[in-house]
């Protein structure tokens, strides 16, 4: 297939020929992956209380095998009951959970891949509320951040810890799975035992970097002996802990050698704090990976924010890993594997590390499982489907924006005839602006994908028009599908129409611009936050003033503790809990705690105030039905508008 002339899609293929090593099979041991993708272990929040997994994450696990990639690693499984770090983690710890999760490895084998359970203890890391045992770890310090009393376990009871490992693998076995990860990295217990900065130990299992990487060596041998020796053992532990005082690549890479000299058959290499933002760069840890790989003779898996097919493919061809670990990536798009194999980039749902739905996955859905803001079918396998709509319609759509596309490709594949009316000259809306500030350049990328499917299924886009009452009344429109997106708040101040006051939008499309000034932005929520970070970009001063007492408070935490550090380090000022009053030709008066102040010397005043529904489409059509999502109902964010969008179109 990867030397044809054209796929099924009439897309050449002569380029795809670059991507065939990452397609060819490669050894775990005796077993044989078919392919170089991994899907890493990340918590789906497909669980239940008692501890099974829903027929969901069945689902949602065999879409990803459907999917291309040659081997799933599951999420952590807890092997023992004290070392629970979710209430709804999934676990091994007992023989009750063999059959589901052989149910499991029957769908992920029946759609084509192999799978690894991820055996998981999370020793001082034991979630609030999930056990009446005590937390143990290998030292009596808790974690930062979380305060549980530790026991420190003893000498002559860590064969007892080792052994609730063996048990788990023998479990794992049992239920078919084609081989066993033994979770050694983020924070949880056999981390502990490998930190330097956590393990405080005096007796064998402590003090130089080969005692601390003992337990995990026993844990090897043990599996090995009581599992066979054909059947597979990685090991996932940490490049760099990425903390001060926690464990470096030098550590990193001396255990490594431990680990193979005891019988672990693959390593998978992570960070600290896996799952980054996009504040960090792609690939952000493969010289760490490359670094283990170079000394090792056992293949390694790489992990780092790989979200594009030439990035996978450098991995693999520097020689950094023998596989790649697409983890975010595989949650925004379950069939990466085969739209690269297809040709199909376009295609490709790109993972924009907005951390929005993937990583806090309560939010105003139904359910509580993970997702994507990109692509909210992730998660919704088997409940969510695109089928062919009985009674085909004309359909108009108001927006090009992100929630206006992402109706238009669903509709148009159910085979409706849909016509998309943008009033710029380019698609995008707000969103295309989300993508200014530096760092965010890949939410572009969802706008483009969206375009492609819309392409692909006929949508019709007509740009530099707005939709009018007369227009639709004079169609055969039966559904017109308010997209309109969100307008500026501009609220009554004294001075807000002055020449010296402009709009966050005017400074991301750059209508206006300043260089080596004094600006001061009005609103610190997250488009006022990036906005004075994009003004930083040129050398201005900024100033940040809001009534919040903090900045960007609805950004995603780990997002969001990424932009106050770029705050804090390009030295934008904030004023806080504070009230703009009037608005003056160089400044401001703003009251803060009950006393009147004055901000002045400034050139330029941008108002982040937030926004509001446009209200475009006011007008009731004669015939059309007429429906609201996104901003265009209530102002919000990308995530509410793109799963409206989405759930109105697969129903319509």
């Amino acid at each position: 297939m990867m030397r044809e002339k054209q796929n099924k899609y009439g897309i050449s293929t002569g380029g795809m020929l670059m991507y065939e090593l990452l397609f060819t099979p490669m050894k775990i041991g005796t077993l044989e992956i078919k392919n170089r993708f991994v899907m890493p272990a990340m918590n789906s929040h497909w669980g239940r209380e008692d501890h099974y997994f829903t027929d969901q994450a069945l689902n949602y696990y065999g879409e990803r095998a459907k999917g291309g990639f040659g081997l799933l690693i599951t999420e952590f499984l807890c092997v023992s009951e004290e070392g629970i770090a979710d209430k709804t983690q999934a676990g091994i710890y007992d023989d009750c959970f063999i059959p589901m999760l052989s149910s499991l490895t029957a769908r992920v084998h029946e759609n084509g891949a192999r799978i690894f359970a991820q055996l998981q203890h999370s020793g001082r890391m034991q979630g609030y509320g999930t056990s009446e045992l005590p937390a143990v770890g290998a030292s009596w310090i808790p974690a930062a951040g979380h305060p549980l009393e530790v026991h420190e376990l003893t000498t002559e009871e860590i064969p007892g810890i080792i052994d609730k490992f063996v048990q788990a693998a023998l479990r794992a076995k049992k239920a078919g799975f084609d081989g066993v990860e033994i979770h050694g990295a983020h924070g949880y217990l056999l981390a502990q035992f490998m930190s330097k900065a956590v393990n405080k130990r005096v007796d064998q299992y402590g003090g130089s970097t080969s005692n601390r990487a003992r337990i995990v060596c026993e844990i090897i041998k043990a599996v090995k002996a009581a599992c066979g020796e054909s059947f597979p053992v990685s090991v996932r532990t940490s490049g760099d802990e990425g903390f001060e005082g926690g464990n470096t690549i030098e550590d990193a890479a001396a255990q490594a050698l431990l680990f193979e000299e005891a019988g672990a058959d693959v390593l998978n290499i992570s960070y600290g704090v896996p799952i980054r933002s996009y504040y960090a760069n792609a690939g952000f840890n493969m010289e760490n990976v490359k670094k283990i790989k170079d000394i090792v003779s056992v293949p390694v898996i790489g992990v780092g924010r790989i979200n594009d097919p030439a990035l996978a493919l450098k991995a693999v061809k520097s020689g950094s890993s023998d596989f790649v670990a697409l983890g975010r990536q595989s949650v925004c798009d379950s069939h990466f594997p085969e739209k690269v194999k297809e040709g199909r980039f376009e295609e490709i749902f790109t993972c924009t590390g907005c951390m929005q739905r993937c990583l806090y996955p309560n939010s105003f859905e139904e359910g509580f499982g993970i997702s994507c803001l990109v692509n909210p079918f992730s998660g919704k396998e088997g409940l969510w489907e695109i089928v062919e709509a009985e009674n085909k319609k004309h359909i108009m759509i108001a927006g090009a924006g992100p929630a206006g596309l992402q109706a238009a490709w669903i509709l148009a594949k159910r085979g409706h005839d849909v016509t998309i009316f943008e009033k710029e000259y380019t698609a995008g809306g707000a969103y295309r602006l989300a993508s200014v500030p530096s760092m965010k350049q890949e939410l572009a990328k969802t706008i483009s994908t969206y375009l492609a499917f819309c392409k692909k299924y006929g949508v019709r886009i007509e740009y530099g028009k707005e939709v009018t009452k007369q227009m639709v009344d004079e169609s055969d429109c039966g559904i017109l599908i308010d997209a309109t997106g969100s307008v500026p708040v501009v609220p009554p101040i004294e001075g807000i129409k002055g020449e010296n006051v402009c709009l966050a939008q005017d400074i991301l499309t750059c209508r206006k611009g300043y260089e080596n000034k004094r600006v001061l932005v009005l609103g610190a929520g997250l488009v006022g936050v990036e906005t004075a970070e994009f003004l930083t970009d040129y050398h201005n001063e900024v100033t940040l003033v809001d009534m919040l007492d903090k900045i960007a408070p609805l950004a995603p935490l780990r997002v969001r503790l990424d932009l106050v550090q770029r705050v804090e380090e390009r030295k934008i000022r904030l004023i806080l809990e504070s009230r703009v009053m009037r608005i003056l030709e160089d400044g401001i008066v703003y009251v803060k705690e009950g006393n009147e102040m004055t901000l002045s010397g400034y050139d330029a005043i941008v108002l982040a105030f937030g926004s509001k529904p446009s209200r475009a489409i006011e007008w009731q059509p004669e015939k059309a039905v007429v429906f609201r999502i996104g901003d265009a109902s209530k102002a919000g964010d990308a995530k509410k508008a793109i799963f409206e969008a989405t759930k109105l179109a697969i129903g319509l």
